[in-house]
């Protein structure tokens, strides 16, 4: 008797795809050596958005946070409206537990100390007006029509700005201040011509990103060709998936709270006052 549940053989490669195979293979191999050369003859800046490392001739300095904590802060009370804005949009979907629960949290939220004057006044005003809106959610469900929404959003836009610009100039300095350390610590010098800066974020690259604007300043390179930005998608779909949904969902919510459906799509941080914060740090 013949036995069936043998999976059928797969063909033999053809001549074509073998020699495909062995471009691949060499091609591997090419580019893992580049980046050793890269790591142990010269300097590789490497930044993972909150995180940044000196791997200079072969030796890697220990990595530095590039965000303080009132960065977070600043980041944290910006997103209030946006996830109200969002609780509305997915109102079927949301629960009463769940409005109750960032109710209570939000009435209990204090600004910290360190914020300044402007910086504490912008607080104060997102929380009271997310404050208002989100108690008018819960007691009447689905009772804030589109234009309502929209008024809350565009109300807030320049708070959001204040406390964008503030988070921005926090993260700049920072991350100065590591780079200007390194100088004396590891006799590191930006302007050598091997310096390389690998950025890695969780998202596409957008027009005017912070930190591309910062080490193109730095390394004095302006048509960017020591620097490279790139996420990692090619194995992980759902990350792929979410840049893509996000990327969309980013054009809504920027045309809804600054009348400019790309807003989000260039970097928040990368304002006209951290541009000017750049030049500052090299006149």
């Amino acid at each position: 008797m013949t036995d069936t549940s043998q999976a059928p053989t797969e063909p033999a490669p053809s001549s074509i795809e073998e020699l495909n195979k062995e471009f691949r293979k060499q091609y591997e191999v090419a580019w893992k050596k580049t980046w050793d050369s890269a790591r142990t003859n010269g300097t590789v800046i490497l930044e993972k958005f909150s995180n940044v490392t000196l791997l200079q001739q072969g030796v890697e300095h220990q990595t530095e946070n590039t965000l303080p904590s009132i960065y977070h802060d600043l980041k944290n009370i910006s997103h209030i409206p946006l996830t109200i804005y969002l609780f509305i949009q997915n109102s079927s979907a949301v629960t009463d537990e769940t409005l109750q629960h960032y109710w209570q949290h939000l009435i209990n939220l204090q600004i910290p100390d360190a914020f300044d004057q402007e910086e504490r006044r912008s607080a104060e005003h997102i929380i009271s007006e997310s404050r208002n809106i989100l108690q008018q959610e819960m007691h009447q469900r689905g009772s804030i029509d589109p234009t309502m929404l929209t008024n809350f959003c565009q109300n807030l836009a320049d708070d959001l700005s204040v406390l964008l610009n503030a988070g921005a100039i926090a993260h700049l300095n920072q991350l100065h201040k590591i780079i200007q350390d390194w100088t004396t610590q590891y006799n590191f010098n930006p302007q050598d011509p091997s310096v390389k800066v690998l950025l890695i974020g969780p998202r596409s690259n957008r027009d005017s990103n912070l930190q591309t604007a910062y080490f193109q300043r730095l390394l004095n390179d302006e048509e960017r060709q020591r620097i490279i930005y790139t996420e990692e998608l090619f194995r992980n779909v759902s990350l792929a998936e979410s840049i893509f949904s996000r990327w969309f969902l980013d054009e809504e919510i920027s045309s809804t709270f600054f009348n400019d459906r790309t807003r989000m799509h260039r970097d928040l941080l990368m304002t006209e006052r951290a541009q000017q914060r750049i030049n500052e740090l090299f006149p």
